[in-house]
C-alpha cells in the first residue's frame, strides 16, 4: 500500500523534514561505519551512496516513481533550456581553472556524480513531491530551507567552522530553492543530477574558494532565477503536474 492510498498520512511538511533527517541520519551512520579509504574522494562516494535506499524506498512506498522524478514522463513540450543557466553557473568557478592529476578529477568527478544522485533524489525528488500539495512557491521555498538545514547539520556533524556553515546554510538554501523552481519545469530530476554534479566539481577542482562577494552574488542569482521561472509556470499550462487529489497529504 502506498502512502497515497493509506488511511494515514502525514502533512507534507512533517513528511519532508523526516525524509531529510532520515537521510541525514544514514549519512552520519554511513560516516562512522564505512571504514577509511586511501584512494581520493572514494570513502567520500561509499558514505554518499549508502543514502540512495532513501529516496528510492521512499518513492516506492508514496507509490510514485514518475512524479518522484525517477522515471520521466512524457510530455510534448520542450522545457529543458531552463535548465541551461544551472550549468552556465559553474563557470563562475571553473574561469580560474582547476588543479589535480587525471586519476584525482576521474574519481572527483563520481563522487560529485554520486552526490547529485543522492541529493536530488531526495530534496527536487520525494521532499518536492510530498510538498508538491501546498503550492509551487511555497513548496520551492521550503525544499530550499530543509536544503539549507541539512547542510547544517553536516556542518555541525562533522565540525566545520560555524561561520563557513552559516554561510553554507543559506547559499545552499539559495541553490535548493533555484533548483525547486526549475524542477517544476522538468519531468525528471536527471538534468538537475548533471547540473547539479557540474556545480560541485567546478567548486571543489577550483584551486581556491570563490571570494564571498562572488558566492553571494550567485545565492542572490539562484533566488532571482527560480522567482522568474516559477513567473513563467503561472503563464501557461503545466502539462507535467498531477491532479491535486493524488497528492500526498
Amino acid at each position: 500500500m502506498s502512502l497515497r492510498e493509506s488511511r494515514f498520512s502525514p502533512p507534507p511538511l512533517v513528511l519532508a523534514a523526516g525524509l531529510t533527517l532520515l537521510w541525514h541520519a544514514v549519512l552520519f551512520t554511513a560516516a562512522e561505519l564505512v571504514p577509511s579509504q586511501e584512494s581520493p574522494h572514494l570513502g567520500a562516494t561509499l558514505i554518499t551512496l549508502c543514502t540512495l535506499p532513501v529516496p528510492v524506498l521512499a518513492a516506492l512506498a508514496m507509490g510514485d516513481w514518475r512524479y518522484t522524478g525517477f522515471a520521466p514522463i512524457r510530455s510534448g513540450v520542450p522545457v529543458f533550456g531552463v535548465t541551461v543557466p544551472l550549468f552556465l553557473v559553474s563557470a563562475v568557478y571553473i574561469v580560474p581553472g582547476i588543479e589535480g592529476d587525471g586519476e584525482t578529477l576521474l574519481r572527483l568527478a563520481v563522487f560529485c556524480l554520486v552526490v547529485g544522485i543522492t541529493e536530488e533524489s531526495l530534496s527536487r525528488g520525494v521532499v518536492q513531491r510530498a510538498l508538491t500539495s501546498v503550492g509551487r512557491l511555497p513548496a520551492a521555498v521550503w525544499v530550499g530551507v530543509l536544503f539549507g538545514l541539512g547542510h547544517a547539520l553536516s556542518g555541525l556533524w562533522f565540525g566545520r567552522d560555524l561561520g563557513d556553515t552559516l554561510f553554507q546554510v543559506v547559499s545552499t538554501a539559495a541553490f535548493g530553492f533555484g533548483y525547486a523552481a526549475v524542477r517544476f519545469h522538468l519531468t525528471t530530476v536527471w538534468p538537475l543530477v548533471a547540473s547539479h554534479a557540474l556545480y560541485n566539481f567546478a567548486q571543489y577542482a577550483s584551486p581556491g574558494a570563490a571570494a564571498w562577494p562572488v558566492q553571494a552574488a550567485v545565492a542572490v542569482g539562484f533566488i532571482g532565477y527560480g522567482i522568474w521561472v516559477l513567473r513563467l509556470l503561472d503563464r501557461r499550462t503545466e502539462p507535467t503536474e498531477e491532479p491535486a487529489r493524488t497528492a500526498p497529504r
